[in-house]
């Protein structure tokens, strides 16, 4: 069987079962006996820590993954209001009940448009959805009463933080869990993460080799596409799934490269976003460049599909390590 061919059909067995595995996940943390969990608690945003006297009532919940992370958590009747997900949502998982009844109320938040929600909480990361440029932040909605969470990948934006790695999504979902009283819940489904994780990690050490991959967002265009350096969740992705990215000696998170350099540079296996762009019309693109044609992803057709929330910081992301895992290394799931 052709090597692409395999890795299709391995990731598509591998896609029902990461699916599988969040439910019974899910399941697990539902069978968990209640307990409640005393308030307040205090959780570390970024550089600062937040007080909370009891769970969110009206939370607010920005981009994608953020959203498809409490719907994993059972959260969405805690949920008032969501934004940043015009034209993605056919990629949110979930019952369909929970997934129709989620109200979008921005495409990009501004402190205004949040402020007429009367929130109490929201959930949100730099450049995913918080910003000074916009006047949404977490000092500016704390003058208002309204308690926040940042995205721990995207702290980064603001200052130095650890450096990146899957600890940053467990804190996020550990975090939420402390916040909305559902600790437990949020504890069950980090296990149940560490030990695939473990999994997969245990199986990529003993690859003799560790291919060349890129992150591509936006590749559609003779335009500067956008990648990843080492200080995003998609290079922790491909570390995982025993690659290394091409763009790791880049101290930041989702940047914009030349194509030039990705020539230069070489990818063996290409992660394609399929988020609003179509993949197919990425692939007609990046097969289509003469420069690029000596690329050893393009010429040899290695392109592995991530949506948005596998690729970025969510309840996806141990699913999207697990599959491109498979992708890459075939030989050692076999």
């Amino acid at each position: 069987m052709p090597r692409r061919r395999l890795a299709r059909s391995a990731a598509a067995v591998a896609a029902v079962a990461a699916v599988a595995a969040v439910a019974a996940a899910l399941l697990a943390a539902a069978a968990c006996p209640a307990t409640a969990q005393p308030f307040p608690v205090e959780v570390a945003s970024c550089f600062d820590t937040v007080r909370f006297e009891a769970p969110p009532r009206r939370a607010l919940v920005n981009d994608v993954n953020m959203v498809q992370t409490v719907i994993d958590l059972g959260l969405a009747d805690r949920v008032v209001g969501v934004s940043g997900i015009a034209g993605a949502e056919r990629h949110l998982v979930g019952p369909p009940a929970v997934i129709a009844g989620l109200r979008q109320f921005a495409h990009r938040p501004t402190l205004e448009t949040v402020l007429g929600e009367t929130p109490d909480f929201v959930f949100a990361g730099w450049s995913y959805g918080f910003s000074a440029a916009t006047g949404l932040t977490p000092e500016a909605l704390a003058t208002f009463g309204i308690r926040t969470y940042a995205l721990r990948e995207s702290c980064i934006r603001i200052g130095r933080r650890e450096p990146a790695g899957i600890e940053m999504l467990y804190a996020d979902i550990l975090a939420l869990g402390a916040i909305f009283g559902v600790r437990e819940r949020a504890e069950t489904m980090v296990a149940d993460f560490r030990r695939r994780i473990a999994a997969v990690t245990a199986r990529t050490a003993a690859a003799g080799r560790r291919p060349r991959m890129m992150y591509c967002f936006d590749c559609d265009t003779p335009a500067p596409p956008v990648s990843v350096g080492a200080e995003g969740m998609t290079s922790v992705l491909m570390t995982l799934a025993g690659g290394r990215n091409i763009f790791d000696d880049i101290a930041d998170s989702y940047v914009r490269v030349s194509w030039e350099e990705v020539a230069k540079r070489d990818p063996q296996w290409i992660l394609i976003s399929d988020h609003r762009i179509p993949t197919a019309r990425i692939v007609a693109y990046l097969t289509s460049v003469p420069e690029l044609a000596h690329v050893e992803a393009i010429r040899r057709r290695q392109f592995v599909f991530v949506t948005y929330a596998e690729q970025t910081p969510s309840t996806r992301t141990v699913g999207a390590v697990e599959r491109v895992a498979r992708a890459v290394h075939p030989e050692l799931f076999e």
